[in-house]
């Protein structure tokens, strides 16, 4: 995947399989001006459109912001209440996301998606599968038959105590790339522990990724870290819930 460009008819198809969650057939049609039953066809992967095709498909989507859109309404209740489990269990909305994580990070050449808590381990593997990426899920429990562990902390606001996080020594391989996600943060603090993690494994924390942040505390975290590529594709403001893509 990582090799695809956008507008690659696989691409548009997985897209398609992702919006079908929110989208009905007959609003897809109306949208892009393409059949419902060649629509049908293509979220169910047994035709791929042409070329051509595909890029017009790709630019109704972009003119009439569906992804943005469909995240909003597939991730929010109407009173602007997040519920998790939007995220993490729901294949079409997690393969929407896992697209957006590739539309955005598919440059920097990703070798390892690390994660926290174990959760979120659904999420990371849709975005290492976009990615072409090998998946780490970081533990609050150091199970013993994981071998040589790679420990970190970070003092949590919410829970008021510091906590620690393990994985394998081997899950992340030296010098590799590693993108980390997660779904939801408020101060992202795990972030502090995720990276040292990255760096005793001796590889490259390129950027990290959140699918909602509860509030703007995140952004103190991610300064302090001097990161970069850090994205957040709902982040609260005083008016409510902002798409950012």
């Amino acid at each position: 995947m990582a090799s695809e460009s956008e507008e690659s008819s696989y691409v548009v198809a997985r897209l398609l399989n992702g919006l079908k969650e929110v989208y009905t057939f007959k609003e897809l049609e109306e949208f892009l001006g393409i059949p419902s039953q060649v629509l049908w066809r293509y979220t169910s992967y047994s035709q791929f459109p042409e070329r051509h095709t595909a890029k017009k498909i790709l630019d109704a989507i972009r003119e009439k912001r569906l992804v943005e859109k469909a995240l909003r309404e597939a991730l929010l209740r109407q009173n602007e209440v997040v519920e998790e489990w939007r995220i993490l269990f729901n294949p079409r909305i997690l393969n929407l996301v896992g697209y957006v994580i590739w539309k955005f990070y598919s440059n920097l050449e990703v070798d390892t998606v690390l994660t926290y808590p174990e959760r979120n381990a659904g999420l990371a593997v849709m975005a290492a599968d976009w990615l072409l990426a090998d998946v780490a899920v970081a533990s609050e429990r150091a199970y013993g038959n994981w071998g040589k562990l790679l420990t970190a902390s970070y003092v949590s606001g919410e829970r008021g105590e510091i906590v620690y996080l393990h994985i394998p020594k081997d899950s992340i391989p030296k010098d590799s790339k590693v993108l980390v996600v997660k779904s939801i943060v408020n101060d992202f603090q795990s972030l502090n522990a995720l990276s040292s993690l990255v760096e005793q494994a001796r590889a490259q924390l390129v950027g990290a990724v959140a699918i909602i942040a509860l509030s703007d505390k995140w952004v103190e975290t991610v300064s302090r870290l001097n990161l970069k590529n850090i994205k957040v594709l709902l982040t609260w403001t005083r008016e409510g819930f902002y798409v950012n893509l």
